[in-house]
This record gives C-alpha cells, structure tokens and sequence, in this order.
C-alpha cells in the first residue's frame, strides 16, 4: 500500500531518504501479515507466527480500540518493509518493539530512524517517563542501534523466553525522558 495520505501531525514524520514511519492503517494488515509469514525476523522476534489473516485483523481492531498498543508501519516510497509500535511494557512505561523485514535496508538508518521516532512520539505526544525495550544478546545490530538512540541496558534476563527450540537470554534496555531530552539538546 502507498503511503499516500497517511500524514498525522501527531506521528512520526518522514525524514530519510523516502523512509515514511506512520500509523498502521487496517489496510496494512495484509503485507504485515505476509512479512511476518516469510519469517525474515523469527530468529529476533519473540512472537509467534504467522497467524491468519482474520486474526491479525481481529488483533489490529483490538488494539487500536483499546489503545493498549501505538502501531506503525515502516515504508520506503510505496513498499511496507517494517513494523514498529509501542506497546505494554515489561515493566513500566511503553515497550518499543520493531522489525524491518525487507534485508536490503538493514544497516541503512531505517531502525534508528524508527526508533527515534517512536521514541518522540511517545515522550511528547505520549508524555512517557520511560521506554523500554528486550532484545536478545545475540541481535548486535539492534543493540548498537538501540545504545546509539540512547537506551541504557539495565538487566540480563537469563533464560527469559522460550524460542526457536530452547530458552533465550533477554537484554533490558530503557531510555528515560530526561535521558532524551539531554540528547535531543546535545547535553549527552
């Protein structure tokens, strides 16, 4: 689907090189449900998939009437390559979950681009005190990206999840609104 008419003046706005990072609109459902399905982020997800696409869509409806999830859809022109929300956390705050299934934009910007957006999203429009996020050790790349936008690890969750056939270590990583603000004003 194209990004056309997708603008919020609450949301994320574009901001690299054709990278859009809006609300996820029902109609972005489909190619979700189809990126989730190829499995080009199983090895870093900590969801199930794929689901059906009555109960992705049931999910979409649940979420953006109880308001207990902010979804966004990552595109570059008119190609859905990614996914980011802010969620319920683990703890506090909101959990900032993403995934960018399209492997030719890995190491482009488009997750720190993602990333930061949400995380202004949520600390402005939001007015979060806190973003958290878990992400396996083993994910460098979402690790460095997540330090660069300024998230601090806070704990090792050993033997956290259950995935791909056996438990999984959990790093706990936050970001705390003074901590962004500092960097939004240099100050860090």
């Amino acid at each position: 689907m194209a990004p056309n008419n997708r603008t919020d003046v609450n949301a994320p706005a574009r901001t690299l090189n054709g990278i859009d990072v809006c609300p996820l609109k029902r109609r972005d459902v489909v190619p979700l449900r189809d990126a989730l399905a190829k499995a080009t982020v199983a090895k870093t997800t900590r969801r199930f998939f794929p689901r059906s696409l009555p109960a992705m869509l049931d999910w979409y409806d649940h979420i953006i009437a109880s308001r207990i999830a902010w979804p966004f859809a990552i595109f570059h022109k008119s190609a859905f390559i990614g996914y980011c929300s802010l969620r319920e956390p683990i703890f506090s705050g909101r959990e900032l979950a993403i995934a960018i299934f399209d492997t030719r934009y890995n190491g482009k910007g488009v997750g720190t681009l993602a990333v930061t957006k949400l995380c202004t999203f949520g600390f402005l429009r939001l007015r979060l005190q806190r973003i958290e996020l878990a992400v396996y050790p083993s994910n460098r790349r979402a690790l460095a990206c997540y330090a660069q936008c300024g998230f601090r690890q806070e704990a090792l969750l050993r033997k956290f999840l259950y995935h791909e056939g056996e438990w999984q270590d959990t790093v706990l990583m936050s970001l705390l609104r003074q901590e962004w603000e500092d960097l939004r004003n240099g100050s860090r």
